[in-house]
């Protein structure tokens, strides 16, 4: 499927396309310029680490730690 890059003028334009993107139940995914993103992750990168993640979590391998018992291992 074709991508569009939409670059909105105002914040107003922005605020409106969002909407319309979501009543029409478009994926849509925010991006930044370089002077923007305080990350050393690229959009799609980032996107690749979320789901890395996701599926771990699904996968049963994410490791929770609860708080309380954070430091009696230590």
């Amino acid at each position: 499927m074709e991508k569009l890059l939409i670059i909105p003028e105002n914040k107003r334009q922005l605020d409106l396309l969002k909407s319309l993107l979501k009543e029409m139940k478009i994926k849509f995914v925010p991006t930044f310029t370089e002077d923007e993103a305080d990350s050393s992750y690229s959009t799609e990168e980032l996107h690749q680490y979320i789901e890395k993640a996701r599926q771990e979590k699904k996968d049963g391998k994410l490791v929770t730690i609860e708080t309380k018992k954070l430091w009696q291992s230590i």
